[in-house]
């Protein structure tokens, strides 16, 4: 029986219409929401299966985002410990914001590879350079 596979549907069509024409994200929390296996069985069917599909592979978080069918929308899914979905999602957007670099992660990046880097340098100026073998 469907409950809210429609409805579900058409605010998909109506977010990517708004990400497309003004670049506004949107996000459906879909296991906060009451819908049967037959809703969620539509869902799946209408948006179809794209081809890239994200993994964050944490042991205490671990999630996946997979591309549908459709263009701008994403399915994702984040698990506890013990690999059981706690949050599933439908987003709209070019690509979901949970899996992208952020700020914080990218800033500690560049220290981490500041450090890399030196090493690089102190072990290169180090070395005494090799014959060349024609």
């Amino acid at each position: 029986m469907l409950m809210n596979a429609i409805p579900i549907l058409n605010e998909i069509l109506e977010a990517l219409k708004e990400f497309y024409e003004s670049g506004r994200e949107h996000i459906i929390y879909i296991n906060k929401l009451p819908i049967t296996p037959q809703d969620r069985e539509v869902i799946l069917d209408v948006l179809g299966e794209g081809s890239v599909k994200i993994s964050y592979s944490s042991k205490t978080q671990p999630a996946e985002w997979r591309e549908t069918g459709i263009y701008g929308v994403w399915i994702g899914i984040i698990y506890d410990r013990d690999r059981k979905p706690v949050l599933e999602t439908i987003e709209i957007t070019d690509f979901p914001k949970l899996a992208c670099a952020h700020k914080e992660d990218i800033k500690e990046s560049i220290k981490v590879l500041e450090e890399r880097l030196r090493e690089v340098r102190s072990n290169a100026e180090g070395e005494s350079p090799e014959p060349r073998q024609p």
